[in-house]
């Protein structure tokens, strides 16, 4: 009987450990997307998988403040997803969608981490100021998804 119950207890973590590799497995091969956020100034994310590493190319609008609004941001960081959370280092700044993706090199040390679940990207503390420029614009926020 008490082999009965350790295995049936070894298959259950068995079932565990499997559903919770498949689950950080799928969210890595479904994350890829165009992710908007429309608060705060538009913002849109695109995820890609570049071979082992994933990359972000982000355009950030100005915070709306009238004749004061910001120029929009655009940056790449590039790094890891890991479970249902993206780890990643800035490496490029003043990217302007879809003209030009070369940008400059950006400071040693920016970061930039977002979650996601559910069909949407989560971003908190982002340094926009660093990774941006200045003040004015806000990376932070609820990105949906748009589009695989």
């Amino acid at each position: 009987m008490k082999q009965i119950i350790f295995a049936a207890a070894g298959c259950a973590i068995a079932a565990l450990a499997f559903a919770d590799a498949t689950a950080a497995m799928s969210m890595q091969d479904t994350a890829a997307g165009t992710y908007v956020r429309r608060e705060n100034g538009e913002a849109t994310l695109i995820v890609k998988r570049t071979g082992e590493h994933w990359r972000v190319s982000a355009a950030v609008g100005g915070v709306p403040n009238g004749a004061a609004t910001v120029a929009d941001c655009g940056f790449i960081a590039e790094g890891s997803i890991t479970g249902h959370a993206f780890e990643g280092k800035v490496t490029r700044v003043n990217i302007v969608a879809g003209l030009d993706e070369q940008g400059d090199a950006a400071k040693p040390g920016l970061g930039f981490s977002f979650s996601i679940d559910k069909g949407a990207i989560t971003v908190r503390g982002a340094d926009a100021a660093a990774i941006c420029g200045g003040e004015g614009s806000l990376i932070d926020g609820t990105y949906p998804r748009r589009s695989r």
